[in-house]
């Protein structure tokens, strides 16, 4: 019973040993199932190159992260291949690790490390520095060597391969644009092998790059073709849209063949990003179509240009996303237009629909296929689609100036004919011309006789009417001087009588013996005659101050006070218009400024000018004060002033003013608002040319009508 008890304990015993065993082995096993191996061991002989896998990644910028010894366990694990952002949010420097394990089997040491990135990198190996690519410290430069082999030594055994880098945050953000760039991404060969497979890789960009070459001698060869047929013939917009197009892919092109050796990932970003923008010009496109075809509806283009904008803004999104929408969803979209708009043209019966909605059509399919079928020949259809189009319709273009060629061609053989009976019909029209002008040329000699007989009576005729003017000047001065030494006169007379008087009282009392009173009327005899000489020579004074001003004089300019030729003149036509019209009475305001210096004018023609600026005045007034009655009181100013080293003398009266339709005419000859036998027209026109040709001054005249005028003398100060 005992032995019984024992052999079940151990038995008991041993099956739950062996449960703990194989639990422990499956827990084992699990545990190394769910613990990746983060060593990437290299242990056969690679032809081609190796992506190693295992890799760590750490934000940060810690130098002591390069050592072998750190442990790296809970670093974040990094894959090249997934070509994802790299926690930008944490800045924008991360330090990579990777174990690597060199198989006993390789019998070389000599290994190479091909490297892609769009950053500035630092490379360690077992701690040691071994190469750095593009500047971290300060401004980071990135640099991308494009695999170019970096050789090293790797022994059977353990290494680690540490990788300090740094980037621009757009570019650890926005580094998928459209390419499939490498934030950072390292492969391993020999170094025999990574030399030729590099110098291979090297072999098929260069035939790339001639290809690009090509592509971007034909795209220039057509945008300054487009370009000058629209500079040529600027009414042909279509070439001008067109020029636009094939630019867009002579950048894009440019593009491809910039980046492809490119070290600079901040050049090759910009680039890419400008030349996938520039996408948007494809709606350059449809408008080609809508110019050949005259087609007005443009609704479609403006929705497809809206859309292409808004889609820029995805680039700050999605990089991915805004590169396939701009990339290939735009020129899509502008192509099916385009065959929208050929349909449209093929059912109103256009020229050359069919060749657009087939060329139209070659293109979508080809875009579309490209996009299916992936590696070499995709991207050989894509370039064929890009091919096509561009010349396809510069052969359509060709095709349709050739056309137009061809019309203009019968148009200018018919324009020869014409040409021809124009001619013909010129020479009849030559020889019935030349009859004509004999006969106006002897018409001409006739009436050029009457014209010059005409002419001459007219400047008679204006002879005759400038004496009148200068006889009515005349006249009015003469009765002003008659008006002006009438008083004295007048005095001369009265005391020539009460002389004559005194002298007959005189021979009575001589008579009668008298003595006294002889002496007395001798006395008053004196006096009575002292008088008739005074008056007698202010007579005298006033008549020749008068005729001084009046009379004709050499032309000579003389030293004249500005202020007493004014008031002269002012007094003679004012007792001038009494004399005709006694009734008259008219308010005389006087402003000289006693300041006025001696002026060199010709007092006859400045004193004929104030004379009839006068007359005019008073005849303003004249005419008003008929109208208005006697609530109305007739005033003339008379001012003068000095401004601007000018003499200013201002007339301005308060009568009928002048209507703005006949302003400018005024100065002009024979042109006159009084009733006829009342005015010849000259007296202004003599005035402008007094002031203006003879003194170089000027005359403005300002005037409300109904209200009054003012006329502005300006006179140089010599």
């Amino acid at each position: 019973m005992l032995y019984y008890n024992i052999t079940f304990k151990l038995s008991r015993m041993k099956k739950t040993c062996t449960t703990l065993l194989i639990l422990l082995i499956l827990w084992v096993n699990a545990m190394a199932r769910a613990t990746p191996d983060t060593v990437f061991k290299l242990e056969k002989q690679p032809l081609m190159d190796t992506i190693p896998t295992g890799w760590k990644i750490h934000a940060g910028n810690n130098p002591r992260w390069a050592m072998p010894g750190l442990d790296d366990k809970r670093w974040t694990d990094f894959d090249p291949a997934s070509n994802a952002v790299i926690l930008n949010n944490k800045g924008d420097n991360f330090w990579l690790r990777l174990h690597l394990i060199i198989g006993d089997s390789l019998k070389t040491t000599d290994f190479a490390f091909m490297i892609e990135q769009n950053v500035a990198s630092e490379i360690y190996l077992d701690g040691k520095l071994i190469k750095t690519y593009g500047t971290i410290a300060h401004q980071v430069n990135p640099y991308n060597p494009h695999g170019f082999p970096l050789p090293v030594k790797l022994s059977a055994g353990k290494h680690l391969i540490a990788v300090h880098f740094a980037a621009c945050k757009y570019l650890l953000k926005y580094q998928d644009l459209g390419n499939s760039a490498y934030a950072f991404n390292l492969v391993i060969n020999t170094q025999g092998n990574a030399e030729i497979n590099y110098a291979e890789t090297a072999d098929t960009e260069n035939q790339s790059m001639g290809h690009n070459l090509l592509l971007i001698g034909m795209f220039f060869i057509l945008t300054i073709t487009h370009l000058a047929s629209y500079l040529y013939y600027r009414k042909q917009k279509a070439h001008l849209y067109y020029a636009f197009i094939t630019f867009i892919l002579l950048f894009a092109t440019y593009t491809n063949f910039a980046v492809t050796n490119q070290h600079s990932a901040l050049i090759t970003f910009w680039l890419s990003t400008i030349a996938t923008v520039g996408f948007i010009g494809f709606v350059f496109l449809p408008l080609t179509i809508y110019e050949l075809f005259d087609y007005r509806n443009r609704v479609a283009i403006k929705v497809i240009l809206t859309f292409s904008a808004l889609t820029i803004p995805v680039i700050w999104i999605n990089t991915t996303y805004a590169f396939r929408l701009l990339f290939y969803i735009t020129p899509l979209v502008n192509a099916t237009e385009c065959l929208r708009v050929g349909i449209w043209a093929l059912k109103h019966k256009k020229r050359g629909a069919l060749f657009v909605v087939a060329g139209s059509f070659l293109f979508l399919s080809l875009l579309v296929v490209a996009n299916l079928i992936p590696g070499n020949w995709g991207e050989a259809l894509f370039v064929l689609s890009l091919i096509s189009l561009p010349i396809g319709m510069t052969v359509f273009l060709a095709i349709r100036t050739a056309i137009t060629y061809r019309s203009l061609e019968i148009k200018l053989v018919e324009v020869q004919e014409l040409s021809h009976q124009n001619m013909q019909f010129q020479l009849e029209k030559q020889q019935m011309l030349a009859q004509q002008n004999t006969i106006l040329e002897e018409q001409v000699i006739e009436r050029t006789a009457e014209l010059s007989q005409s002419l001459a009576s007219l400047k008679a005729t204006q002879t005759q009417l400038i004496q009148t003017e200068k006889m009515a000047s005349l006249g009015e001065l003469t009765a002003g001087i008659a008006h002006e030494i009438q008083n004295p006169l007048n005095f001369i007379n009265n005391f020539s009588e009460v002389s004559r008087e005194l002298l007959t009282e005189l021979k009575d009392e001589l008579s009668a013996g008298n003595t006294e009173d002889v002496l007395a009327i001798a006395g008053d005899l004196d006096q009575s005659l002292e008088k008739i000489n005074t008056h007698g020579k202010r007579a005298d004074s006033i008549v020749k101050g008068m005729l001084e001003h009046s009379k004709a004089g050499s032309g000579t300019k003389e030293a004249t006070d500005i202020n007493k030729l004014a008031d002269e003149y002012l007094r003679l036509a004012y007792h001038g218009l009494r004399a005709k019209d006694k009734s008259f009475n008219a308010e005389l305001i006087t402003h000289f400024d006693e300041s006025l210096p001696l002026v060199n004018i010709i007092p006859q023609d400045i004193g004929r000018v104030m004379l009839n600026l006068f007359n005019n005045a008073f005849y303003a007034v004249q005419q008003k004060q008929k109208k208005a009655g006697s609530v109305y009181k007739p005033a003339v100013e008379v001012s003068t002033s000095i401004e601007n080293e000018n003499i200013l003398i201002s007339v301005k009266d308060n009568g009928i003013g002048i209507p703005d339709a006949i302003k400018d005419k005024i100065m002009q000859p024979f042109f006159t608002t009084k009733p006829t036998g009342e005015g010849t027209g000259l007296g202004l026109s003599l005035t402008y040319d007094m002031v203006v040709k003879g003194h170089g001054g000027n005359i403005q005249v300002t005037s409300i009508e109904g209200e009054g005028s003012e006329f502005i003398i300006q006179l140089p100060i010599e």
